[in-house]
């Protein structure tokens, strides 16, 4: 009962965010006249659908998990390819409501809007919980020191206010745990208030360590604290529009950081989690009735989507940016077959990437770990 409560919350956030995306391309799409043939909730076979009065298919796919949106001229359901035998039968017209008949300033346009609502849907919703409700904040205070723990042992209590790890200040309680993670020097250095007076300790943080199924050993830096509840506070109207300005900002400077240090090494991908992960955080928030952060989650989750699709892989709505561009820059279209083998090489890549992902969630679960952990030694 409890993993279809959590498969339930996956797919209804899952649907929610991808709708959002393919929803932006649709938009971005009659924005320039081009035809939408098809809008799909879901993938695989067609359950039940209508056709709107532009002559759009909506379809009710039947596995309920992410959609797409296909464009006349699309040779597939990634938009990724083309097909102009498609349009030989059409009139002049109705050829120029394809994608492939217009400019590549207008097809750029479309792939953006995808990513573009995914951070317009964050922005409406943070602002409008922040203004008819509060945004749950977690504020860098220390809610429980776990017993025994290095936070314990150097003196740390509930109720203490971080100011700094390591001389950077802290504005969230998220902010904690990052910082310490970036800690290379073995004892972490905490600026805490307690009681109107400030004070700096030393910690120095356990290392838990995980062997990785690929290899290696994963190492994790905890110093056994946990955050309080989060605290609602509603804002004015433009302190709202404030507020969602500064979480987008956030969160994409935060993702900035993390997928860099992804690329110089200082991270493993195996620190990135997948759809079981996602599944698991969605099923905990709804059992929790605690619906505002479920919200919350949707709008990480957007933020995310909206970041990583405007990576500049091919088949990812970055990768189809820079192409139109080099294209525009160099007045014809690239080599489809090369192109082709970009496509392919990089579906391939994804695939291996939210393998490891999946493989890394299972992994966490406290019965699998021990048991991979037994079998390797």
């Amino acid at each position: 009962m409890t993993i279809l409560y959590h498969l339930i919350s996956f797919f209804l956030i899952i649907n929610i965010i991808v709708f959002v995306h393919e929803y932006g391309h649709f938009w971005a799409a009659n924005q320039m006249g081009i035809k939408v043939s098809k809008f799909s909730i879901g993938i695989g076979p067609e359950v039940f659908g209508f056709d709107d009065k532009r002559g759009t298919r909506w379809r009710f796919s039947l596995f309920p998990i992410g959609g797409y949106v296909m464009m006349l001229g699309d040779g597939d359901i990634t938009s990724s390819t083309e097909d102009e035998e498609s349009l030989k039968d059409l009139s002049e017209e109705e050829r120029k409501k394809s994608f492939l008949a217009k400019s590549n300033w207008q097809k750029i346009w479309v792939a953006f809007g995808g990513p573009l609502f995914n951070y317009v849907y964050a922005f409406v919703v943070v602002w409008g919980m922040s203004f008819f409700y509060g945004i749950p904040t977690y504020a860098p205070v220390v809610g429980e020191i776990i017993s025994g723990s290095p936070a314990e042992k150097a003196g740390l209590l509930a109720g203490d206010k971080i100011i700094s790890v390591d001389g950077r200040a802290v504005e969230k309680y998220r902010d904690i745990a990052l910082k310490i993670m970036d800690n290379e020097s073995g004892k972490v250095k905490i600026l805490l208030e307690r009681e109107g007076n400030k004070r700096e300790i030393e910690i120095v943080p356990l290392i838990n360590e995980t062997k990785r199924i690929v290899g290696g050993v994963k190492r994790t830096k905890i110093i056994g604290v946990k955050s309080g509840s989060p605290i609602f506070v509603k804002k004015s109207f433009y302190e709202s529009l404030e507020s969602a300005i500064n979480e987008c900002i956030y969160s994409t400077k935060e993702m900035l950081g993390v997928f860099s240090k992804l690329f110089v090494g200082k991270k493993s991908i195996d620190d990135f989690g997948g759809i079981v992960r996602i599944a698991e955080v969605a099923g905990d928030l709804s059992k929790s009735g605690n619906f505002a952060l479920l919200i919350m989650f949707t709008v990480t989750l957007s933020l995310n989507l909206g970041f990583i699709n405007l990576f500049p892989l091919p088949i990812l709505d970055g990768g189809r940016i820079l192409i139109l561009f080099v294209e525009q820059i160099i007045g014809k279209k690239l080599n489809k077959t090369l192109q082709e083998y970009i496509m392919m090489a990089c579906a391939i890549l994804l695939i291996f990437l939210m393998f490891i992902m999946t493989v890394n969630d299972v992994l966490r679960i406290e019965t699998v770990s021990k048991f991979i952990s037994s079998v390797m030694g």
